[in-house]
């Protein structure tokens, strides 16, 4: 039987009580030194401490993590933990972390919080050390201490809006959002997650939007924001009110001219439309939109003269699209369409048939640039609406061209060939 030496006992015994300090938290907060001290005892006391706080930060730079650890615990069992509360404890519970003990980092942390309670780097640490052993609700209640401190901190505010988000916690989000709001007034993403917020919660963001936009009217974002949100909810009325002031002071935004032309036609006021499509044009006259969207709505007035001019310059911008020259088509598909339905009995007559076939020219050439979804429109005018065999052969021999005439169609200087 092997016999251990007095010696090597009493090492293995300090190595064991050494492991089981570095590695698990005391069960109780630190001793205070209570017993009255003589000065020589209070300074050599200080010289321990400060030996201890030098040691352990040297230490923990050479991550040297138990190492680290030993010191700390020596210096808060000399009684100095309040003294230098500011100086070891977020390395305390950091050494900690390192060797992966969360629960005796989470020790130090809160040792530390007894003498620093709004200390935001130890609160921010613990934080964070919760949220590693999954205890949300603590970590998002140390994120509040430190918001609660320093409503600014817009750094904190983002990590806990990130992990409410996370979370699905919409109501509690909201009021990050809106702290966080107050403290940069014009963080245009806040503002956007706010809303976002609010609709995720199921709340109407209706109210905050109206407000924001009627505090500041100088923000254009903020205008049209609201209104895309009334031009979702169907109020036309209401959205083209704001789409106006917001023109009123801004009188170049784009996104408010396409947006009020939109919500003036889904409120059947098409000259407001108009007048917006016009607007939108005269600030970009390289965008083949608008002068679509005019031809449209021109269309939907059955003015076709102004539609077709319209049209002509849509192809010119863009330059012979094909979806412009679907366009284009629709306004001679259009106007034939109406012209034959006011014949009696809706007959269509040779000069509808030679508009149709304008429709169908301006139809196959979309298709053969592109557009793919033309091509049904014209296998449906060549099949019932273009000039058949028949019709041409009763036309005069002779003459090679054809114009659509009749009062009808006065506006139109197009000709068709005969095939």
């Amino acid at each position: 039987m092997i016999r251990l030496s007095k010696l090597a006992l009493s090492l293995i015994i300090l190595v064991a009580l050494l492991l089981y300090q570095a590695c698990a938290p005391p069960q109780q907060a630190e001793p205070e030194q209570q017993v009255q001290m003589t000065e020589a005892e209070k300074r050599k006391r200080d010289r321990d401490c400060a030996i201890a706080l030098s040691n352990g930060w040297e230490y923990y730079k050479n991550r040297e993590f138990d190492s680290a650890i030993r010191n700390y615990h020596r210096l808060a069992n000399l009684g100095c933990g309040e003294e230098y509360a500011g100086d070891f404890y977020l390395y305390f519970g950091r050494a900690y972390l390192e060797l992966s003990n969360v629960d005796s980092a989470i020790w130090a942390f809160r040792q530390g919080l007894r003498y620093l309670p709004e200390n935001t780097e130890l609160l921010k640490n613990i934080a964070y050390t919760m949220g590693k052993r999954g205890d949300v609700d603590q970590q998002i209640n140390y994120l509040y201490q430190i918001i609660d401190n320093d409503i600014s901190n817009t750094e904190v505010l983002a990590d806990m809006a990130d992990l409410l988000r996370k979370e699905g916690r919409w109501d509690d989000l909201i009021s990050v959002l809106q702290q966080w709001k107050n403290a940069e007034p014009e963080n245009a993403d806040v503002q956007s997650d706010l809303i976002a917020a609010f609709e995720s919660a199921g709340r109407d963001p209706l109210d905050f939007m109206r407000e924001r936009w009627a505090v500041n009217p100088e923000n254009p974002q903020w205008g049209v924001d609201y209104a895309q949100k009334l031009f979702d909810e169907s109020n036309y009325s209401e959205a083209i009110r704001v789409l106006d002031s917001v023109i009123q002071r801004h009188a170049t935004n784009v996104q408010a001219y396409r947006l009020l032309a939109n919500a003036a036609i889904d409120n059947d006021e098409v000259d407001r439309a108009i007048a917006a499509f016009e607007g939108l044009y005269q600030l970009n006259r390289t965008d083949a939109t608008a002068p679509m969207e005019l031809s449209k709505a021109y269309t939907r007035q059955s003015n076709f003269p102004k539609a077709l001019e319209w049209a002509e310059t849509a192809l010119r911008v863009s330059g012979q699209g094909g979806i412009a020259y679907y366009n284009r088509g629709e306004v001679y598909y259009n106007a034939a369409d109406e012209c034959a339905f006011d014949r009696e009995g809706g007959v269509s007559v040779f000069a509808d048939k030679l508009v149709f076939n304008m429709a169908y020219e301006d139809y196959m050439a979309a298709f053969n640039k592109g557009y793919r979804q033309a091509r049904q429109k014209a296998e449906f005018l060549e099949r019932n609406l273009i000039p058949s065999k028949g019709d041409w052969f009763l036309q005069e021999p002779n003459i090679r061209t054809f114009s659509a005439n009749g009062d009808c169609y006065t506006w139109i200087t197009r000709t068709i060939a005969r095939p």
